[in-house]
Parts: structure tokens; C-alpha cells; sequence
């Protein structure tokens, strides 16, 4: 199992996706000898119907310069994603008109025929819940990328969050395919979190990456503070992780996403890359 198959999601308004996520991403191609594709969520806010909300603030001047510079960013970001990667790895490059910064459903299709979607995660709350909403819709494993300090972005120390559960099997599988980049694997289960009597141990989990030739050690780890997301950050800055893998606990209620605690935490803040799967 390898990774072939990047796709970057890159937004446009109310500012474009810094240029840090594509020399990060490209970065990453690079390493994985991958295609990185390259999705553009361009807002495109519709004309006011209220006549005269227009007639006393010009809305409709005001909408149309708006979706002038949101058009103008795609066209910059397209350009930028072009001088950053490699020609033989640059795979599509495509625009998803979208309402709002937040409307995930059309790029979550898009996503369901890559191997992995990247999610640039910058100071702009809106990306948490685009983010969010492609975990659990796309069908495929999400990475969270915050700005690093440097823009090589390899998964040589990766921390594996196990609690035995079904989406952190699932997050185990994903890992796989960017686990071959790693010199040090760290399957970490939280200890005072939850009953772990019954679930799938993480010796057991170290077997199975032992067997597909990976070095790992199973770790527990006592919880810190009451919260589990905040404990195993902390644990993966103590050991200069690069990598942290999970499965995302959630479910769809009336269109809005109700999250476990853990996988709120690590969306909110994510200190280091983030691979959530569902």
C-alpha cells in the first residue's frame, strides 16, 4: 500500500490559502514520489435580492468586487501551486464554485477518489469546520496541516492515538501507506480516558506493523489534566513527533457534526500534522 494519490484543498476568500501550505504539501509529494492535485473552493457569493438594501449600500457593487478578488486569489493560488511542485508530480488542477468558506459537501466528493486530502490549518476558524465536515464525508483519510517551522514536511517519529476502537483500526490502516517514512512508530493508549478492558490492545497493534516491516513500541500513557487530545499532544512534543495519527469520533445530527472530545481538541488546536480517519 502507497500513496499515489494527493489532493491540497486551497480556499479563496476572505483570503487565499497562505503559500506555506503548497511549499509544505509539494514537500510531502516529493517524498511519497506522489501526484498532488490541487482543489480550489472559490466563494462565489450570490447577488441581493433585497432592492433596497442595494439602492442604499450598492450590495451588488460591493458582492461583485468581492467574487473579483476571490477569482483573482484561485488564479494567484493556481500559479503559485505550478512554481512550487514538481511538473512530473503536478496532477488536476480545479475550482469548486462554493457559497461559503465552510461548504465542504462538493470537495468531499472530489476527495473520495484520492488516497489522501490535505486541509491547510491556519488562523481562520472557518477551515475547523471545513475540515470537520470532510472527515466524515469524503470516505478517505484527512491530514491536518498546520504551518511548520520548516517547510519539509517527513514523518520520520509518527505517535498512533489507540484506544482499540473500529475508526482507530481504520486510522491504523491509513497510517500504513506514510508509515514507511517512519524511524520511530509510538502506538499510544491513553490510561483513565475510558474502559479499555475490551478493546483490541496496542501490543496487538504493534504486531500488525511489525508485520508489514515497521519498528514500533506500544506506550501507556497516563492522562494529563482530564483531557485526552491536550495529553497526547503534549506527549507528542515531548518526543518531537511529526506525525500523529487518530481516528475521528463522530456522527452527523441534522446536518451538524456532534464530535468526541478528542477529536474536538486535536481540530481545534493541532500542534504537529494530524491524519484523521473515520
Amino acid at each position: 500500500m502507497i500513496v499515489h494519490d494527493i489532493l491540497l484543498q486551497a480556499g479563496t476568500h476572505p483570503d487565499p490559502t497562505p503559500n506555506w501550505a503548497i511549499e509544505q504539501a509539494a514537500s510531502l509529494s516529493v517524498s511519497l514520489a506522489a501526484r498532488l492535485s490541487l482543489g480550489v473552493c472559490k466563494v462565489h457569493i450570490p447577488q441581493a435580492t433585497n432592492w433596497l438594501a442595494n439602492k442604499l449600500v450598492n450590495i451588488d457593487g460591493i458582492v461583485a468586487e468581492e467574487n473579483r478578488k476571490s477569482s483573482a486569489n484561485a488564479d494567484a493560488l493556481g500559479k503559485s501551486f505550478g512554481s512550487h511542485v514538481p511538473p512530473e508530480l503536478i496532477g488536476e488542477i480545479f475550482a469548486i464554485d462554493i457559497r461559503s468558506s465552510v461548504s465542504h459537501s462538493q470537495f468531499a466528493v472530489r476527495a473520495r477518489t484520492y488516497d489522501l486530502s490535505i486541509i491547510p490549518i491556519y488562523p481562520y476558524a472557518a477551515m475547523e469546520y471545513f475540515a470537520e465536515g470532510l472527515v466524515f464525508e469524503s470516505g478517505r483519510p484527512v491530514l491536518l496541516m498546520p504551518e511548520l517551522k520548516s517547510s519539509a514536511l517527513t514523518f520520520d517519529r509518527i505517535t498512533i492515538a489507540w484506544d482499540g476502537s473500529r475508526v482507530a483500526a481504520r486510522a491504523l490502516a491509513d497510517a500504513i501507506p506514510l508509515a514507511g517514512m517512519a524511524t520511530s512508530i509510538s502506538v499510544v493508549q491513553i490510561v483513565g480516558d475510558k474502559d479499555l478492558s475490551r478493546a483490541a490492545s496496542a501490543a496487538d497493534a504493534v504486531r500488525n506493523l511489525t508485520l508489514h516491516g515497521l519498528k514500533a513500541e506500544a506506550i501507556e500513557l497516563p492522562l494529563e489534566g482530564g483531557d485526552a487530545g491536550e495529553t497526547i499532544q503534549a506527549f507528542c512534543q515531548r518526543h518531537a513527533s511529526n506525525l500523529l495519527v487518530m481516528g475521528a469520533f463522530g456522527h452527523s445530527r441534522a446536518r451538524e457534526f456532534v464530535l468526541g472530545g478528542v477529536t474536538r481538541t486535536i481540530l481545534d488546536h493541532p500542534k504537529l500534522p494530524v491524519l484523521l480517519s473515520h
